[in-house]
C-alpha cells in the first residue's frame, strides 16, 4: 500500500510543481541520442508491440498458454485478473496526475506516430512490469522461476530503457510505473484468490503461501 501512495503522491508533486522536469528531461535526451538505425527501430517497436491493442492480445495468447499447459483454469483466471486490474488501475493515476509528455522539441528523433496522452505512469510499462512479476508469482516453487525471474527482469528493464528513448517518457514516469506494478500486483493477486476465484483449482503451494 506504501507504494501506491508514494507513486501517486510524486506523481502530483513532479506534474504541478515540474521539480523533476529539467533532470528527467536529460536522461531523455541522453537516451535519445541512441534512437537511431538498429537501436531506433527497437525502441519503435517495443513501443507499438505493447500498446493498448497489442497487449490485450498478448495477454489472451498467455492466458491461452497457461491453461493449454496447466490445464488449471483457476491459474489462467488469476493471471488474467491480475494483469488485467494492476495495468487498468495504472490509468486513473494517469488521468488524475496529468503529466505532460516530454517536450518533443528537446530532442532530434521521435516515433512517428504523435502521442499526446499523459505521460505518467508508462501504461506500457506498468504492462510488462506486471506480466513479468505476475508470472514470477505464480511460477515460484516450479522448476522455471528462475528462468521466468530473469527473462523477466531483462524484458523489463530493455522496455523502459526504449520508452525513455523513444522520447515518450520521462525516466521518473517509467521508474514509478515499475513500483506501481511491485506495490499492486500482489494485492490484485491477493484479492483474487481470497475473495474472487473459489479454490476449485490449486495454485502452487507457493502462491498460495504468499497470497
Amino acid at each position: 500500500m506504501a507504494g501506491i501512495v508514494v507513486v501517486v503522491a510524486f506523481g502530483f508533486l513532479i506534474a504541478k510543481t515540474h521539480v523533476m522536469t529539467h533532470l528527467d528531461l536529460q536522461g531523455v535526451k541522453a537516451l535519445n541520442a541512441l534512437h537511431t538505425g538498429v537501436l531506433g527501430a527497437l525502441g519503435s517497436v517495443v513501443y507499438r508491440l505493447f500498446s493498448p491493442v497489442e497487449a490485450v492480445a498478448l495477454t489472451v495468447l498467455i492466458v491461452v498458454i497457461i491453461w493449454v499447459v496447466s490445464k488449471n483454469v483457476r491459474l489462467a483466471a488469476t493471471f488474467a485478473f491480475t494483469v488485467a486490474v494492476t495495468w487498468v488501475s495504472s490509468d486513473v493515476v494517469k488521468l488524475l496526475v496529468h503529466r505532460s509528455r516530454p517536450d518533443a522539441t528537446a530532442f532530434p528523433h521521435h516515433l512517428a506516430q504523435r502521442v499526446v496522452d499523459p505521460s505518467y505512469p508508462s501504461g506500457h510499462m506498468v504492462f510488462v512490469s506486471t506480466l513479468a512479476l505476475t508470472l514470477f508469482f505464480l511460477a515460484r516453487g516450479t522448476r522455471s522461476h528462475i528462468l521466468v525471474a530473469v527473462a523477466g527482469a531483462v524484458v523489463t528493464v530493455i522496455v523502459g530503457a526504449c520508452l525513455i528513448a523513444d522520447g515518450v517518457h520521462y525516466p521518473t514516469d517509467v521508474i514509478a510505473s515499475a513500483v506501481w506494478a511491485a506495490a499492486v500486483t500482489p494485492l490484485v493477486l491477493g484479492l483474487s484468490n481470497r475473495h474472487l476465484l473459489p479454490r476449485t483449482y490449486l495454485l502452487p503451494s507457493s502462491v498460495e503461501t504468499l497470497v
